[in-house]
């Protein structure tokens, strides 16, 4: 017999949702009864309740305390005449009571019938399968980036919160209550995902704990019997979980995904135009993580053709049809950086409400961190779309392929503050951006080269569930707790189509605010009298060379997202949401702050990221900053209070949550998001350098070519205390080809001087000039070096037939002046064979490769659309992505249409083209305009003399011989000079690491 239950209440998914009681319900224990449960209208989606005769008492004593339905309530057998009746009535006794309660309309919508049969408004949306629901009680705590805080009372102060938990396809979630809608958090089945049961390892009879790398979940269930039932039912669902069947590489959280359609972009002109193409055509939300994102910044050029391009207006173009942006980005250290993301928050938010900016890290008495930053690039665009690779929404970053220097006549090009030239000076007020930086009637700009992708498909949803866990880390993150939005974004699966989804969430909306606003039922909070025996130690993870260990994860795809306004009072305040009560003055806050800043003096702490220490313009513009630091801080702590007043709903609001939208087969590309992540920047327990793992991996898998762009290059061949062991894979992947007689060839180009303002002899230039003494000491100075490795090879007479370094470098007419810059390569990438890319934010050095420090994201990418093409003299079949990639560059910086030469980059042909190019322009900079840097200044001595033999007069004579933009890279520039920072100066007291 089959009864519908009807539950007008709108549950997300449908207003009515029709449930049936299956005739298999049974006997399991002599007081234990099992029923079965499904829904009509999905066949697959089928559950076990089981329920103890007691359970039935709580439902009819819950149903009789309601004075108004009292008459409809059926009877239910004493507890005598239960016992005393056999086996089989009692079971039809008991299914009888709960058809006639699924019968009547008033009995059926009640909160405590929806609990009974383990039904939440979640139960039946974006999902493909119903599991285990049900309340248990939550302990505090336990999220462990978090827990090594030293200031964080939630490891010592643990209780109990009873929670609704509900098992999903790929993952463990729960709620405040099954009658409301706000998610408090995902444990995806991803990753490290272990579960564990029982008083030894929890310290409860009927204890659960979940443990992942950056969360340790700890749950009583009830009862024993409640326990095994939530322990079994978890452990199938991970067991079925997609992500347990998709292949891992590189010890990555994420898997390889298959059929994903990937665009490169060489600079910046083409990539800025589709960003600002695809963010206008959102729908649903947008993610933006960067380590500088300026609000003016014009996507498209020029201007004037193209007013309403800034950030600012497209984001705000689309906020106003209703589209919700999340912006995350790197809050500076204001006297080492003048990102001034404050001003960016401010300009964003201020433009419309469905903008939400969070700055990370927050630093406070609590804890935070100075030395390293975000460094992520990523704009995803309904979690469908999403680009990543090397390019901030930031000034200074837009180029076209022709890298000009000179922009003088109006309409300019590069507006205001965008026409720079860091090697000259670095930006400043960034808010004021419609002044020039330089004089660009005497300056040239800078022009940037860089690399970046655009992915649609299963793999965009990956690069969104980082997203999401970086914004949820930094709103659980202690240190900076402080963000009032109301915002949740729920999960789905892939049987969900994407309208109904859209349709059910704007019903939803309404439902909540309508039917359920008032209707919580109070939840009660016990305090644990046991200690908490998995607390988890913070540890070092070493970066060592070796072969990834394949780990099972999981596919996740598209978001969705609600915002609320919460009306109802607190019933409950997790620890984990409390900030410190103690709340110091802005003044006091400042101090510490400057304590820091005494060791970090003007010298950037986030050195390797890109930029060189700069002195604040005046006392006044510290002042004006720091007083818009103080209304920031002050409107932190208003939000936290109000917060704190609202209880845990408010904290869940204030999450988002991974989307589970299946997406289609889209294109011919394999692509695995890799990262850098750790405690500090997204709350792991080990921190995750699958960046590294990857570039180690491939260089060993290479069989003849790897091609090499990078905004700085060192390594561990450098020696201690560099740690990541990219230059010695290098090495190592040589001598095995000259043991063996095999035709290898590597290429790196790199920028012919670190992005840091000054001249190389200044005293202000320790950063620019340390950062050189690395470089070299990687590439070519210091026995462990990567030339006096391969030299000391017997069977290697000449290095540069295996590994050449390259520069770039332009030419102008700047007024009638001949004036020249290095083009800036802040590129980030890696090709393999013309077979698989590498495209991202890392650099190759420790604070980008080591996972702890700096974070950062990467792909790689192998299409399997092949064209034929030559590889060391041999016809072979090739991905058609990296190989147009890799053309496309070459064409560009050796000045050439041909793309014949290029096609094999072994070949003797190839070889010499590439170095007469190079050497010819290096020889006709040097000659011109005798710029450096340049191997023929051994010291600083030399500098003055070198550069006062300049022949401008020549300029012309030479200037069209001058062919792409490549040059050779001086490996012997300032070979005598002792190039570490000296004691005498500031710099000299930040910590070693935060250089390399």
């Amino acid at each position: 017999m089959e009864t519908n239950i009807y539950f007008n209440a709108k549950v997300q998914g449908s207003s009515v949702l029709h449930v049936a009681l299956v005739p298999e319900s049974k006997r399991i224990h002599s007081r234990i009864f099992r029923y079965k449960v499904f829904l009509p209208e999905k066949p697959d989606f089928k559950w076990s309740i089981t329920r103890t005769y007691q359970e039935f008492i709580e439902l009819h004593g819950n149903l009789k305390s309601i004075p108004e339905l009292r008459d409809q309530i059926p009877e239910l057998p004493t507890d005598l005449d239960f016992k005393n009746s056999s086996e089989e009535n009692q079971l039809l006794c008991l299914e009888a009571y709960l058809t006639e309660i699924l019968k009547n309309e008033s009995l059926r919508n009640l909160p405590c019938v929806w609990e009974f049969f383990e039904v939440s408004v979640l139960s039946f949306t974006d999902t493909t399968k119903k599991r285990k629901e049900g309340y248990v009680d939550k302990r505090t705590g336990g999220r462990v980036g978090n827990e090594q805080h030293c200031f964080n009372c939630t490891k010592h102060c643990k209780r109990l919160q009873r929670r609704w938990l509900i098992v999903r396809d790929n993952m463990v979630g729960y709620l405040s209550n099954h009658m409301r809608g706000n998610l408090h958090e995902v444990l995806m089945f991803k990753g490290r995902f272990e579960v564990v049961k029982g008083i030894k390892q929890t310290g409860y009879n009927d204890g659960i704990l979940i443990s992942t790398n950056n969360r340790n979940f700890t749950f009583r269930a009830g009862s024993e019997q409640k326990m095994e039932e939530w322990f079994s039912e978890i452990k199938s669902a991970k067991e079925e979980s997609e992500w347990q069947s998709e292949e891992h590489r590189y010890e990555s959280s994420f898997p390889i995904r298959k059929k994903n359609k990937v665009r490169w972009y060489v600079d910046g002109i083409y990539y800025y135009n589709e960003v600002c193409e695809k963010l206008l055509r959102a729908q649903r939300e947008v993610f933006i993580t960067d380590w500088w994102l300026s609000p003016e910044l014009y996507l498209k050029r020029p201007s004037n053709k193209y007013p309403n391009s800034q950030v600012v207006e497209v984001l705000g173009t689309i906020a106003d049809r209703g589209v919700s942006v999340f912006i995350h980005v790197y809050k500076e250290v204001s006297f080492a950086l003048t990102l001034n993301s404050l001003h960016t928050k401010n300009s964003l938010q201020k433009r419309n409400v469905n903008i939400k900016v969070v700055r990370h890290p927050h630093r406070s008495v609590v804890g935070g961190e100075f030395l390293w930053s975000h460094h992520e690039k990523i704009v995803c665009i309904d979690q469908e779309i999403a680009f990543i690779g090397g390019l901030d929404l930031c000034y200074g970053r837009m180029d076209t392929q022709e890298h000009r220097l000179v922009d003088c006549q109006e309409p300019y090009w590069w507006n205001g503050i965008d026409y720079s030239n860091a090697r000259e000076a670095d930006f400043v007020n960034v808010q004021d951006w419609q002044a020039d930086s330089v004089n660009r009637q005497e300056i040239p700009r800078m022009p940037w080269h860089d690399i970046a992708v655009e992915a649609v498909g299963k793999v965009a949803s990956d690069i969104a569930m980082h997203f999401v866990e970086l914004w949820n880390h930094v709103m659980t993150d202690i240190t900076g707790n402080y963000h009032k939005d109301k915002i949740i974004l729920r999960p789905r699966t892939g049987a969900s189509n994407l309208n109904t989804i859209r349709e059910t969430l704007d019903e939803e909306d309404k439902a909540f605010n309508d039917d359920f606003t008032n209707s919580e039922p109070v939840l009660s909070i016990s305090r644990s009298k046991t200690s908490f025996h998995g607390k988890p130690q913070k540890k070092n993870s070493s970066v060592q060379r070796g072969n990834s260990e394949i780990h099972k994860r999981i596919n996740v795809a598209e978001l969705d997202m609600k915002i609320e306004n919460p009306e109802n009072d607190p019933k409950a305040i997790p620890i984990d949401a409390m900030s410190p009560k103690l709340k110091k003055s802005y003044e006091e806050r400042e101090s510490l702050l400057e304590g820091s800043g005494s060791l970090l003096g003007d010298a950037r702490n986030d050195m390797l990221n890109r930029r060189s220490s700069i002195q604040v313009s005046s006392i006044e513009d510290r002042s004006i900053k720091a007083r818009l630091e103080d209304e920031d801080e002050k409107k932190i702590y208003s939000e936290l209070e109000a917060d704190m007043k609202e209880g845990d709903e408010a904290w869940a609001r204030n999450l988002l949550m991974p989307g589970l939208k299946e997406l289609g087969e889209v294109g011919t590309c394999e692509c695995q998001v890799i990262r850098s992540a750790g405690t500090w920047s997204l709350g792991l327990e080990r921190p995750e350098h699958s960046i590294h793992t990857a570039y180690l991996n491939l260089i060993d898998e290479a069989d003849h070519f790897i091609y090499i762009e990078n905004q700085f290059f060192i390594s561990s061949t450098a020696g201690n205390p560099v740690k990541n062991s990219i230059a010695q894979a290098l090495v190592d992947r040589i001598k095995i080809a000259a043991l063996n007689k095999e035709k290898f060839k590597v290429i790196v180009v790199l920028p012919l001087l670190p992005g840091f303002s000054g001249g190389i002899d200044e005293a202000a230039a320790s950063v620019l000039r340390i950062q050189l003494h690395w470089l070299y000491a990687t590439i070519s100075r210091g026995e462990n070096s990567i030339l006096k490795q391969l030299l000391s090879d017997p069977n290697i007479s000449d290095p540069s037939d295996y590994i050449s370094f390259y520069g770039l470098r332009n030419h102008a007419l700047l007024n009638k002046k001949p004036v020249t810059e290095i083009v800036y390569v802040h590129s980030k990438l890696m090709i393999i064979d013309d077979e698989k890319v590498i495209i991202g934010s890392a650099n190759i050095n420790d604070r980008s490769q080591v996972g702890g420090h700096d974070s950062e994201i990467a792909m790689v990418i192998s299409d399997q659309d092949k064209l034929m093409s030559k590889l060391a003299g041999n016809t072979r079949a090739v991905s058609k992505l990296a190989f147009t990639l890799r053309t496309n560059i070459f064409k560009e910086i050796l000045g050439i249409s041909d793309e014949n030469i290029l096609r094999d980059p072994l070949s003797q042909e190839f070889t010499h083209f590439i170095r007469s190019i190079s050497q010819s322009n290096t020889r006709i900079y040097k000659n011109v305009f005798r710029c450096y840097p340049d191997n023929e200044i051994q010291s600083l001595r030399d500098l003055g003399d070198f550069e006062s033999s300049a022949k401008l007069e020549d300029y012309f004579k030479y200037k069209n011989d001058i062919r792409g933009f490549i040059v050779d890279f001086p490996l012997h520039f300032l070979h005598d000079e002792d190039l570490r920072i000296k004691i005498f100066s500031k710099e000299y007291y930040i910590p070693e690491e935060s250089f390399i």
